[in-house]
């Protein structure tokens, strides 16, 4: 430790609050040397008093307790936000990432090649293969995004939005990649073709959207033979001419990466509908809690420097619509890197104040300590409580031996005066009202009793995927299961050739949603409420993949059963369309013998589907768009056996 003068007079007590300058801080100091109670607490209470929009990381997963009676004291707890529970607000990580950095966070996630020893190769091609898939889903993202400016996102199964988990479902296996790639073949296919049928946007006033699709196409088409190798059939990849058994080992070094997308906590930050912009989030005043316990360090860190960039653009917004913010970050060495841009935040209005338990952390983290000189210049306001480790030979900016200071005893940077801090505690037996408060008013939770407050144990919620209700006059505890929607997800791949509803089901669903087909529901009630329901309830086929998928089924079905009654006409339909007006956008395939890469059907444009299924309404057969998703009812049609196994033929 550095030895410097220390004043012979009596402590003077003072809290270690940090002057609101956006110049950033550091708080050093071990365990138990009252850093929390007398640093990181009265200078977030001071914060949220004067309004700023807080981000803490909560390290510890049970801080944010001590943050909830914080700002229950301030007034301010509707403001709270949580980010990393099953009830709180989830982020989509990818939102902010670009190729490159989602190239670097491949690499982190996988290992650096270069100290894979024999398995370089391996690690080579599943970083890009995993760079090759984001590539894939973010050219579908930015063309969905450019048809539907067009109106014309009906043209293809469009994807404004991905997140983690739809990148984990495709690297699963060989089988569900192999999927994926049909499906970008699909889509490139559509769009090939709306793109030569839609030629007039060339010369209209979108012409720059549309040669911008037209641009991406191409990049499509390019992206996609990276994929060549994989686009294999599985009963064709025992041929060694035809396939790289290789490759399967490739596959499992990328999802083994990301096997902590199976656990119950990926949901946090793989939200694709509606995810919480934490920017966004601060300069409403928002208060946005992090549980740094069920999100993985690589991705923590990743996301921190994705926050950052954002709050750099704030910048660009005038001085008096910048909000204040104040980033806390206890055992900041997990989170920041060399890249942390201190020196420009200050024109953001952005303020980062950090601690450690020592400062050899950040000298580890950095590399050296010149390494870490060159982020600690960036920081005007540094404390030091008790801490047996401080400096070295290059650092004598502290005049104090912080080895010899007292719990609750600090000192400033270039003063060799030590203070007493004044600590603010805060009791346990106020967090459980607060909790309560928050989670009955403010989140306004359902299915719990009034006395009764959510727990989150992380380790009881990934092994049985249950949260813990806790009765506060009682202290009883009950169970309750909670699945993620990537878990809905397989639950559904595995039942859904056997998923049936009822029309009243239907109803129920999407007439709420969708009131300009209202009058199509009550038809079809009517229908229902003429019948048994022991005719109807199996009528109603889910989760099918787009109007081509449906058109495909009645197709084949008017074509190989006898026992549907309106075969003629619905088989009709189709033929005298694609020989009539739709001649250049409806193409049938009587050769189809089956499978998911080409379809008995196949339309181009919006026009010729709304005439189809205006004609197959007129029939009692009835398509519901469920946004990526279709369902079908037909209403005189009953022997639904042959429909599950036309559907199966054709996946």
């Amino acid at each position: 430790m550095k030895v410097g003068l220390i004043k012979d007079t009596n402590i003077k007590e003072e809290t270690p609050l940090v002057d609101v300058k956006f110049t950033h801080s550091l708080c050093i100091g071990q365990t138990g040397s009252g850093k929390t109670t007398s640093f990181i607490y009265p200078n977030i209470k001071n914060r949220m008093e004067l309004g700023h929009g807080i981000l803490f990381f909560d390290i510890k997963g049970s801080e944010h307790l001590a943050l909830k009676k914080l700002a229950s004291d301030a007034n301010r707890l509707e403001d709270v936000l949580e980010v990393g529970k099953p009830w709180g607000k989830n982020i989509n990580f990818l939102d902010s990432l670009n190729n490159r950095t989602f190239g670097s966070f491949v690499k982190d996630m996988v290992g650096d090649p270069a100290d894979a020893g024999q398995n370089t190769y391996f690690y080579n091609e599943a970083i890009g293969l995993g760079k090759s898939i984001y590539q894939m889903f973010k050219l579908k993202s930015i063309i969905s995004q450019e048809l539907m400016e067009l109106g014309e996102e009906k043209c293809c199964a469009t994807q404004k939005e991905f997140s983690l988990s739809d990148f984990y479902e495709v690297i699963y296996n060989i089988d569900t990649l192999y999927k994926f790639i049909q499906d970008m073949k699909k889509f490139a296919k559509n769009l090939h073709s709306f793109i030569i049928g839609s030629t007039h946007y060339y010369t209209a006033k979108q012409n720059n959207v549309y040669k911008n699709i037209v641009l991406n196409y191409s990049n499509i088409t390019i992206a996609l033979k990276f994929f060549e190798k994989y686009d294999v059939k599985a009963d064709e990849r025992g041929n060694s001419d035809k396939f790289e058994t290789s490759l399967l080992s490739v596959i499992s070094t990328l999802s083994s990466a990301f096997n902590f997308m199976a656990t119950s906590s990926a949901k946090y930050i793989s939200e694709s509908e509606n995810p919480l912009d934490i920017v966004a989030a601060l300069q409403r005043g928002k208060i946005v809690i992090i549980n740094v316990r069920v999100i993985p360090d690589a991705i923590l860190e990743l996301m921190l420097d994705q926050v950052f960039e954002k709050m750099i653009d704030l910048n660009l917004q005038n001085e008096e619509d910048k909000k204040p913010i104040s980033i806390f970050i206890d055992e900041a060495q997990r989170l920041i890197n060399r890249d942390i841009p201190l020196d420009i935040l200050r024109s953001s209005k952005v303020d980062v104040l950090m601690a450690v338990q020592s400062e050899i952390q950040l000298i580890s983290k950095f590399g050296s300590r010149e390494d870490w000189q060159q982020i600690s210049v960036n920081i005007a306001q540094k404390f030091a409580f008790k801490s047996t480790y401080f400096g070295g030979d290059h650092l004598r900016s502290f005049y104090v031996e912080t080895a010899l200071l007292e719990t609750f005893e600090y000192a400033k940077e270039h003063d060799a005066n030590k203070l007493r801090a004044i600590p603010l505690f805060l009791h346990k037996e106020d967090f459980e009202a607060v909790e309560l408060a928050y989670q009955h008013d403010v989140l306004k939770l359902k299915e719990i009793e009034e006395s009764e407050i959510l727990f989150y144990d992380v380790t009881h919620f990934e092994n049985e995927r249950e949260v813990v209700l806790i009765d506060t006059k009682t202290q009883k505890k009950r169970y309750r299961k909670i699945f993620t929607e990537t878990q809905d997800n397989t639950i559904e791949r595995l039942i859904e050739p056997y998923l049936v509803f009822t029309i009243e089901e239907l109803i129920e669903q999407l007439q709420e949603k969708d009131e300009k087909n209202i009058e199509k529901y009550k038809k079809m009630y009517h229908e229902y409420e003429c019948m048994s329901s022991y005719k109807i309830k199996e009528k109603f086929i889910t989760e099918l993949d787009g109007y081509d998928e449906v058109f495909t089924l009645l197709y084949l079905l008017a074509k190989e059963d006898d026992t549907f009654d309106m075969g003629d006409r619905v088989y009709d339909i189709f033929h005298a369309l694609a020989s009539d007006e739709y001649d250049d956008a409806l193409f049938i395939n009587d050769d189809y013998e089956g499978g998911p890469e080409m379809l008995a059907i196949t339309t181009v444009g919006n026009e010729v589907t709304r005439n189809i299924t205006s004609l197959l309404e007129d029939r009692g057969i009835f398509i519901i768009d469920n946004g990526n998703k279709k369902s079908l009812y037909i209403m005189d049609y009953y022997d639904m056996v042959a429909v599950y196994e036309i559907l199966g033929e054709m996946r």
